[in-house]
């Protein structure tokens, strides 16, 4: 008994003496790590609007909807302002593209720069790609789409679902931040300037109840296409998938092809289906495969797995 003490005591002086070496450590190394992300936000500022000054960038805090949000007005030596940084984080193939924008006062985007992804090495990790990203400089708003789309971007080869992300993620941020190119930090755009848009973090509205057909579930999926952001609904029961159907009007794929997908014949398949290996393994619709992974990938989310 008073071996098993002695452990117990012996153990405990460990604990409180690793806990208190943790936070010697941590005391140490907190205002270097602050420092050192200061420093690398700093320096993506001053990437993106070059021609701002060092010390010209100022936070400013907004409110969108329910959204807090933060950007940097920029200005030159002088003290005029030459544009503002913002952040997007459009959904990709695997997760958030969480990228940096700088938009100049003529409203031409002078840079991104992506600070944060998942998407699959080799694929779509390439919008990280200076390649890639280097297109986006000097566009505007209208201008700002994949070139199948009669945009100036043009898409990563095999990587499509990731590179249309990211271009509907810029494209949506210059619109809701425009305003604030003439403003100054605190000021607030008039009623109407801004755009209503809201992006939900997962891009999922479920609602419960039972439906005509048996379904308990209905899952309304907003997942990015070949062309742009489409809904898509996915009705289950007992974490299978009853079925699955895409809303009159929000979908924009290209006629002939990625439309195809809208056929019965197509979305019936996942009908019975509740594992993702299952859904991925749907075979794409000839001539729209892009459009055909998009909805495949939408049905894994719904799935929750």
């Amino acid at each position: 008994m008073k071996l098993e003490l002695k452990m117990v005591l012996v153990m405990l002086g460990v604990v409180v003496i690793s806990g208190g070496l943790l936070a010697v450590v941590y005391g140490f190394t907190a205002d270097i790590i602050r420092e050192n992300e200061e420093n690398e936000r700093q320096a993506a500022l001053v990437e993106l609007l070059p021609e701002a000054d060092s010390t010209g960038f100022k936070e400013d805090t907004i409110f969108i909807a329910e959204d807090t949000l933060i950007i940097y007005h920029a200005y030159d030596e002088g003290g005029k302002k030459v544009g503002i940084v913002f952040t997007v984080a459009p959904k990709g193939f695997a997760g958030p593209i969480v990228t940096m924008v700088g938009l100049r006062t003529d409203t031409t985007v002078s840079g991104i720069l992506v600070i944060s992804m998942s998407e699959t090495p080799g694929l779509g990790a390439g919008v990280t790609d200076t390649a890639f990203s280097n297109q986006y400089r000097g566009l505007r708003l209208d201008e700002i789409y994949l070139s199948s789309a009669g945009g100036k971007i043009d898409a990563i080869t095999a990587s499509t679902i990731s590179s249309n992300a990211l271009t509907s993620g810029v494209r949506k941020g210059v619109e809701r931040y425009t305003p604030y190119l003439t403003l100054e930090p605190g000021q607030k755009p008039e009623p109407g300037e801004t755009s209503s848009a809201t992006e939900t973090e997962e891009g999922i509205e479920e609602t419960p109840g039972e439906t005509t057909d048996g379904a308990s579930v209905k899952k309304l999926i907003t997942q990015m296409g070949f062309i742009d952001e489409f809904k898509i609904a996915v009705y289950l029961e007992d974490s299978r998938i009853k079925r699955v159907e895409i809303p009159e009007g929000s979908f924009s794929e290209t006629p002939g092809y990625g439309d195809k997908c809208l056929s019965h014949s197509f979305l019936d398949l996942f009908s019975g289906l509740s594992e993702v290996e299952e859904v991925l393994a749907v075979e794409a619709v000839t001539g729209a495969t892009n459009t055909s992974d998009s909805i495949k990938v939408a049905v894994t989310r719904a799935l929750g797995q």
